[in-house]
């Protein structure tokens, strides 16, 4: 057995009788799953499920209620320092887009993933080798042309972007993203699914949400259908991504067609 599939049984993150609270109500309930290398991973299930939540409890900006019999580790740790935790997960989620304030530059953005913070003062503080690794991002996502233009300024295409070579800044070995594909036009979509799937084939492991069927990504090898605060079911998407499964999840009768590894959506007609 190669280097390669020996890393691809390892255990990123381990999730054992999980329970999540918020505002006293119960998001995330009975969460018993393993997460390895190796894995391209869709959450998928209706709004208020809890997807989000689930991804934001490995970017620790939300933690379970702890009892004896349950346990949560990243990297083998029950705690790890955030910023250890940073170079090893790169994170996309929907609201940093509105954290961004009006003046602040895509290029402050993009830097702020090496200091956490949107200001072009820390800009002006990187090293040698993190300029080089942004310039390279700038490059590699096609952004040069608007790297000093004001954030809010840029399409959600462009944002979209921007927050995704933010996320790669330490060339991290896993991204979670929560639905990267919303709001994007048919050809922005396009190019974010081409470049994401690229990435998988750099050996980047992605674990996302998306509400959009036809945006599933081609290299996704295991999905995570959650209803409820459950996770209801665990497999490979020509297991799980079909008419019957679908239907049932979302409470509404549709029909699933695949296609050379891509999904569509359509209606049952009347």
């Amino acid at each position: 057995m190669n280097d390669e599939s020996l890393k691809d049984r390892i255990i990123w993150a381990s999730l054992k009788n999980i329970n999540v609270y918020i505002d006293k109500n119960k998001i995330l309930s009975d969460i018993n799953i393993n997460l390895r290398y190796g894995e391209n991973i869709l959450l998928l299930g209706p709004n208020g499920s809890g997807k989000s939540t689930f991804l934001k409890l490995l970017n620790r900006s939300i933690y379970p209620i702890t009892s004896n019999d349950s346990s949560f580790k990243l990297f083998n740790k029950e705690n790890i320092n955030i910023w250890d935790l940073r170079k090893k997960i790169g994170f996309l989620f929907k609201e940093m887009e509105q954290r961004v304030t009006n003046g602040v530059k895509l290029y402050d953005v993009i830097s702020s993933g090496f200091s956490g913070i949107f200001n072009s003062r820390y800009s002006n503080l990187l090293s040698e080798r993190e300029k080089i690794k942004i310039n390279s991002l700038i490059k590699e996502w096609e952004l040069s042309a608007i790297i000093y233009n004001e954030f809010q300024s840029l399409s959600d295409g462009q944002k979209r972007r921007g927050l995704l070579a933010r996320a790669l800044v330490y060339e991290p070995d896993i991204l979670v993203l929560d639905e990267p594909f919303s709001n994007l036009d048919i050809k922005s979509n396009f190019i974010l699914n081409q470049n994401l799937n690229k990435l998988i084939k750099q050996s980047v492991n992605i674990i996302y949400v998306t509400h959009s069927i036809e945006s599933i990504l081609s290299k996704t090898n295991r999905v995570l259908l959650i209803k409820e605060g459950k996770i209801i079911n665990d497999g490979s998407p020509y297991d799980l991504i079909n008419t019957k499964t679908l239907s049932d999840l979302f409470n509404i009768s549709i029909k699933v067609i695949e296609q050379e590894g891509y999904w569509r959506m359509l209606q049952f007609s009347n």
